[in-house]
C-alpha cells in the first residue's frame, strides 16, 4: 500500500486524537453518554471504554478504504477517480475526529450542543461527496450502486450526476437544520434525504431504459 504525503497526515492525525482521548479516558466517568435524540436528549449510555473505539475508527475506516482499490473487481477505476476517493476518505477522517471531540466534550460537561454539531457535520460530509460524486468511477465498493449503474456505464455517469447536485442540496439542509434547529428543518432535510435517496433509484432504471430503449 502506497502512502501519499497527505495520507500520512491524515493518519498521524487519527493517531493523535486516539492517543488525546486515551488520556482523558481515567477521568470518565464508568458509564458515559453514546447516543442521542433529534432534540439532543440522551437516549443511549455505553461504558467508556466503548469511546476508545470510537476514537480508533477513524484511523481504522482510513486503512479499510485504503485497501478497496486492492479488493475491488473493478479496481482500475480507483486510478481514475483517485482525487475523488481521496477527498472522501480524507472528510470522513475528520467527521469522525470530529464527532469523537463531539462526544468528549458533552461527556466533561462542555457547552456543546450535539444535535446542532452532528447535521452540520454531516452536512458538509455530504457536500465533499456531492461535489467529487461525478468524478467517481464504477466500481462495487462506493458510489450508487443500482443493477443499471453497475450494468451501464453511461448510466453510471447520469445518475452520479444528478447525484451529486442532490447531495449538495442535502448537504445544505442538514447544516440549516443544525444552525437553524427546529422541528421543521429537521423533518425537511431528512424528508429530502429520503426523496433524493428513492429518486436517485428511480432515475437510474428511467436512464437504463431510454439508454437501452426498452
Amino acid at each position: 500500500m502506497k502512502l501519499t504525503k497527505k495520507d500520512c497526515f491524515f493518519i498521524g492525525l487519527s493517531i493523535v486524537s486516539l492517543l488525546a482521548h486515551a488520556c482523558l479516558l481515567p477521568e470518565m466517568p464508568d458509564i458515559v453518554p453514546t447516543h442521542w435524540g433529534f432534540d439532543g436528549t440522551v437516549n443511549g449510555y455505553s461504558n467508556k471504554y466503548v469511546t476508545l473505539f470510537l476514537a480508533a475508527l477513524p484511523c481504522i475506516l482510513f486503512f479499510f478504504m485504503k485497501l478497496l482499490p486492492y479488493i475491488d473487481p473493478r479496481k482500475k477505476s480507483y486510478t481514475l477517480h483517485k482525487k475523488a476517493f481521496d477527498i472522501f476518505i480524507y472528510t470522513m477522517t475528520l467527521f469522525l475526529i470530529c464527532l469523537t471531540w463531539a462526544t468528549d466534550a458533552v461527556i466533561f460537561g462542555l457547552p456543546v450542543r450535539i444535535e446542532q454539531v452532528v447535521p452540520v457535520a454531516v452536512g458538509i460530509l455530504f457536500l465533499a461527496i456531492g461535489n467529487y460524486m461525478p468524478q467517481l468511477r464504477t466500481n462495487y465498493t462506493m458510489g450508487i450502486k443500482t443493477p443499471w449503474t453497475l450494468e451501464n456505464e453511461y448510466v453510471w455517469k447520469k445518475t452520479h450526476a444528478m447525484g451529486g447536485v442532490l447531495f449538495c442540496i442535502m448537504g445544505i439542509l442538514l447544516i440549516l437544520s443544525g444552525v437553524f434547529p427546529s422541528r421543521l428543518m429537521t423533518v425537511l432535510a431528512f424528508g429530502f434525504i429520503l426523496a433524493g435517496t428513492l429518486w436517485l433509484y428511480v432515475y437510474s432504471w428511467l436512464v437504463y431504459r431510454k439508454q437501452s430503449g426498452s
